[in-house]
């Protein structure tokens, strides 16, 4: 399976809505997603789990990583969706988490200038939480084009995908522990 990963090209409206420290945070946020989806070290585990799980697409995937959080759909929280697969066009997207405007605006847009040594606990909490959302969401993703024709209904394709999100997620912890943060 062939994978293309790329920063997505966000509309000039939904640029326009944000301001400038919050526009540079989640720029900041995207590159740092990016590198961490590029790594050698997650790109080896990604080729281990399609082994695994026996994953096929006959198209190439086009993994966007995703500039700013998801807009709301119908009655759901902003904060639920982390990442989509859509099967006709072969995309994957990420989503940034849904973090307060307010602490952008205060001290967040600093969060990816500062090295990380010289984060707060509370600050290295959040890049770590970053990273592994992240990383649960390619997962799950993923997952989600191995079940991608499988004729299952949504509910139960997503619990079986959840499950083994959990499974392989534990098991990034381990593998990739010198690359996240702690």
């Amino acid at each position: 399976m062939e994978m293309r990963v790329r920063l997505a090209n966000p509309p000039v409206g939904l640029v326009a809505k944000y301001t400038k420290k919050e526009r540079d945070f989640f720029s900041d946020y995207a590159r740092t997603v990016l590198g961490l989806v590029s790594s050698p070290e997650v790109r080896i585990l990604l080729e281990k789990l399609i082994n695994l799980e026996g994953i096929r697409s006959n198209s190439l995937i086009d993994l966007r990583v995703m500039m700013f959080p998801a807009m709301p759909l119908n009655g759901r929280p902003r904060n639920v969706l982390h990442g989509s697969y859509n099967h006709d066009s072969s995309q994957i997207s990420l989503y940034p988490l849904k973090l307060s405007r307010e602490w952008i605006g205060k001290i967040g847009y600093e969060l990816f200038k500062i090295p990380v040594a010289d984060l707060s606990d509370d600050a290295r909490g959040l890049f770590r939480e970053i990273q592994v959302s992240c990383l649960s969401t390619l997962v799950h993703e993923i997952l989600h084009v191995k079940f991608g024709n499988s004729g299952m209904s949504r509910y139960v394709e997503e619990a079986i995908v959840r499950k083994l999100e959990k499974k392989y997620i534990q098991e990034w912890k381990v593998e990739l522990k010198d690359l996240l943060v702690s």
